[in-house]
């Protein structure tokens, strides 16, 4: 309330809306050995002062109640899972699982089971078997006198049907970070005669593989003997219920079935185990991302297991280097790695993690990263003619590009980096931070030339003329033509008649432009601010910037500083048809209990969906003809450029949306300079953009025209005008690193 002598005056009111804790940083799984000293660390996204608890197996633990906990002098005791509760004002959060695995303390190995010396007649199938413990486990290798045998590297050791040269003595070495320890001698003696039978040997090994999730194993093994040898198949030295064919089949592997297979072929006159393979489950959780000169982006490992680290590749996948936190990378042991200012030099480099739980080792597939050049340095609108062809508003270049279908970028109007406000042909024409664009049925193309001020028409073979509003002469006139004025056209929308219905922010007014360039004000008061519901001029608006027209001729407009979405029926009767007034959130619900920040561009499919750039929020929301707001694709306040399903995708403050013929959202992703697919399951994917061939026309005789006195030209750029100031507070905010949190 504000007080003089003439009396006082009270303010609207604003909403502190408290929510409850949401953890950016949770606790890491880790495996200590005893006697050690760990911390685990947690910390919530809050202003205030949250308090927090930290529980072992749900239990509380008595003093623990800082945003770390540490434990010194660990014993076996301590092993299990530890949590924390965060709680302030509003409520309480619980953050992720992290499991304490307790080692015992490094053994050098010491054999419990010796090899055992054997006589046996030619023929006969022999097998050495030793045992060691020792902490970690040992690894084996056995020797013939003083060489070493290769491949014999299990704690058992087959030769299979021996010769009389198989004569000898052998040992076998266990080693582990602790030390190592040789077995006792095993002498091997040949006496006179022949085995009884012909014993089985496996004569063709199963071979290692590496595979991804759902695909299809078969590992397959040969043997001989007299009489035929049966088979068993182990995995992991454990035997395979059912698996007792020469082949073992997986119809669709999982990262369970990793592991070591082996066979053991067996006939009367004995059993003989095969090499073993190494089967390798590879995740295909990650996703290839596309990331354009100068950006950040991020890769992201969902639902990934104890600790992770990140690896790169620059020769396709065959070498791979550990990455370590700088100027370029960070978060390299978590969930998400994240990619600073993305150079050229880092186009197609592979990445993946490799994650450990225990003793479980999981390696991700590998992922590419394309670098692609800033065509579209800070894209304001989109539109497409339903055939393929897009055409993108830019208002940092004024310029209005076109894309192909191969991804081909190319000026359609305007040049880039010359502001301007001439009327002509192509590159010859230009524009002043164009915005909004709509797409008539006629195939010309109408764009908001915001910093001019006036709407301009563009044919499709790229002849421009000025449809209404006058670039040098900003206000709120109704009239035809230059004889209107505008104050800051953004958002543009057609109706199937062709009328046009224009955001104009400044005036906080939604004008209607008829055909011939007739402009009138279709709702809300010029210069008067609020947020008022009623009909047409009885109507406030605050910083209107986008705006779409449904198959009924309903016009929806995204009124931006108010953090709602209004609707306006045929009769200029405008309604609140979701969101709360001045109340800035990412809550999903039906009308006033869904929550926005700074909405912008919109979109509507045939089916009366309302789809939603929600700028401040960095998110695509949908919203059905009856008010119902959802989340499709982006994280809540989380900025950043990731591509994936829905929340696991990540954008930059968004800022404009169309939808093509098959139902996909097509985003121009601001804040990231780059257009996004999202297709209708929610996936997201970054158009790879590459610069059209130019096309160099045939030439033709210079005629010099005769000398004529010199006239006026279009306008130059001169200062940006009073609407970009709030674009380029959002490019500000776009810049921002994201915080990598789920």
């Amino acid at each position: 309330m504000a007080t003089d002598s003439g009396g006082s005056t009270t303010s609207h009111p604003a909403i502190l809306t408290v929510v409850s804790p949401i953890f950016v940083t949770q606790p890491l799984s880790q495996t200590i050995p005893v006697g050690f000293t760990i911390t685990f660390t947690a910390a919530v996204y809050d202003s205030g002062t949250p308090t927090y608890q930290w529980q072992k197996g749900g239990v509380n633990i008595p003093g623990a109640t800082s945003s770390s906990y540490t434990i010194t002098g660990i014993t076996t005791s301590d092993a299990g899972d530890y949590t924390v509760v965060a709680t302030n004002t509003a409520g309480s959060g619980t953050s992720n699982i992290a499991t304490l695995t307790v080692t015992l303390l490094p053994e050098a190995p010491v054999f419990t089971t010796q090899p055992a010396g054997q006589s046996v007649p030619v023929g006969s199938l022999v097998t050495f078997t030793a045992a060691a413990s020792g902490s970690p486990a040992p690894t084996y290798q056995w020797y013939k006198g003083t060489d070493a045998i290769s491949g014999a590297t299990d704690s058992s050791y087959s030769l299979g049907l021996i010769a009389a040269t198989d004569a000898g003595d052998y040992t076998v070495v266990a080693t582990n970070g602790a030390g190592f320890a040789t077995s006792s001698v095993a002498t091997l003696k040949i006496i006179p005669g022949t085995a009884a039978s012909n014993a089985a040997t496996v004569t063709t090994p199963p071979v290692s593989q590496t595979v991804t999730v759902g695909a299809t194993v078969r590992f397959s093994a040969a043997a001989s003997g007299n009489p035929a040898p049966t088979f068993q198949w182990l995995k992991d030295s454990i035997p395979i219920t059912g698996a007792t064919g020469s082949t073992y089949l997986i119809p669709s592997a999982a990262l369970t079935d990793a592991g070591s297979y082996s066979v053991v072929a067996t006939n009367t006159g004995g059993a003989y185990s095969s090499s073993s393979a190494t089967l390798t489950v590879l995740t295909t959780d990650l996703s290839s991302q596309t990331v354009t000169t100068g950006h950040n982006v991020s890769f992201y490992a969902a639902n990934t297991p104890g600790t992770v680290q990140w690896q790169v590749s620059s020769d396709g996948g065959t070498t791979w280097t550990s990455l370590s936190n700088n100027t370029t990378y960070s978060g390299v042991t978590t969930a998400r790695l994240a990619i600073t200012s993305a150079t050229s030099a880092l186009n197609s480099l592979k990445y993946r993690y490799v994650a450990t739980d225990g003793t479980a080792v999981t390696t991700s597939a590998a992922v590419s990263l394309t670098v692609a050049d800033a065509l579209l340095p800070f894209p304001t609108a989109i539109t497409t003619n339903g055939g393929g062809k897009f055409y993108v508003s830019d208002a940092k270049s004024d310029t209005i590009q076109t894309i192909n279908g191969a991804g081909q970028v190319a000026v359609f109007a305007g040049t880039s980096g010359t502001a301007g406000t001439t009327d002509a042909t192509g590159t010859a024409a230009r524009f002043n931070q164009p915005a909004g664009l709509a797409l008539l049925s006629s195939g010309a193309l109408i764009v908001s030339d915001t910093g001019n001020g006036t709407l301009r028409s563009v044919t499709s073979t790229g002849v421009v003329t000025t449809l209404a509003g006058s670039s040098g002469n900003r206000g709120n006139a109704d009239g035809t033509g230059t004889a209107a004025t505008f104050a800051s056209p953004i958002g543009i929308a057609a109706d199937s008649t062709g009328t046009l219905y224009v955001a104009d922010a400044m005036n906080n007014t939604i004008r209607k432009v008829a055909s011939g360039g007739v402009v009138t004000t279709f709702a809300g008061s010029a210069g008067v601010t609020g947020f008022v519901d009623g009909n047409g001029t009885a109507a406030r608006f605050n910083y209107p910037t986008g705006s779409v027209v449904d198959a009924s001729g309903n016009v929806f407009v995204a009124d931006t500083t108010n953090n709602t979405i209004r609707k306006i029926t045929p009769a200029g009767d405008v309604t609140t048809f979701a969101g709360v007034q001045n109340v800035t959130g990412y809550d999903d619900g039906t009308g006033s209990a869904a929550l926005f920040d700074r909405p912008g561009g919109l979109a509507v499919d045939s089916a009366g969906n309302l789809y939603l750039a929600d700028t401040g929020n960095s998110t695509i929301r949908r919203i059905s003809p009856d008010g119902v707001v959802s989340t499709i694709a982006g994280l809540p306040t989380i900025a950043g450029l990731e591509d994936g399903a829905g929340t696991n995708a990540l954008f930059n403050h968004p800022q404009a949306l169309t939808i093509d013929a098959s139902g996909n959202l097509y985003v121009a992703d601001t804040g990231n300079a780059s257009i996004r697919k999202v297709d209708r399951t929610g996936v997201v994917t970054t158009l790879v953009l590459t610069a059209a061939p130019v096309v160099t026309p045939p030439t033709t005789p210079v005629v010099t025209p005769p000398v004529t006195p010199p006239a006026s030209s279009g306008g130059g750029g001169g200062a940006p005008s009073l609407w970009f100031i709030p674009a380029l507070l959002v490019l500000g905010l776009a810049r921002r690193l994201f915080r990598p949190v789920r």
